[in-house]
């Protein structure tokens, strides 16, 4: 059983999102029983972190440059 372990400082904020959007979390919900907003959380750290890896590559090649 996996268990997520949430920072009770943590506060809620109402989210707007496109329907095949809220379809897309409702699928990986019922595939991973992972709550939508531990989804949404996991899916936008994965990205902050995809980001910040091409940036850090960028800045590696251009030093490289240098």
């Amino acid at each position: 059983m996996h268990v997520m372990m949430y920072n009770t400082c943590m506060e809620y904020q109402t989210m707007r999102v496109w329907k095949d959007t809220l379809k897309k979390i409702r699928h990986i919900y019922a595939a991973t029983g992972e709550s939508m907003i531990a989804i949404v959380d996991r899916l936008a750290t994965q990205e902050l972190e995809r980001i910040n890896h091409e940036d850090a590559e960028i800045q590696t090649v251009q030093k490289r440059k240098e």
